[in-house]
């Protein structure tokens, strides 16, 4: 196993790990609850962390996490094709149908 992503929080480490997983990278979330200990351990030990269940799923996590890098830097707004309704740039989905954006 190998460490690919320490989250500032909890949440964010479940974001990583879901789209990992659903890309059919697996991944998991560990020291999930360790936040409380901060200050007796260094930060970097207590952060949320993501870590891959098979090493050689690296590359192709690492191009998954750029991209959703690049995807949260987006702001031109999407317009579904489905409804017409405009929604951020870094949705996915549409906000009004649920639709697919992109």
């Amino acid at each position: 196993m190998i460490c690919i992503y320490v989250a500032r929080q909890r949440y964010d480490a479940y974001l990583v790990a879901d789209r990992m997983n659903q890309a059919g990278i697996r991944a998991h979330v560990f020291n999930e609850h360790a936040s409380s200990i901060a200050g007796d351990l260094p930060p970097d030990v207590v952060q949320p962390q993501v870590w891959l269940a098979d090493d050689n799923d690296v590359p192709r996590a690492q191009a998954l996490l750029r991209s959703m890098e690049a995807d949260a830097q987006r702001t031109t707004p999407l317009y579904c094709r489905h409804c017409g309704e405009q929604s951020p740039g870094n949705f996915e989905l549409c906000w009004n149908c649920g639709a697919a954006i992109g």
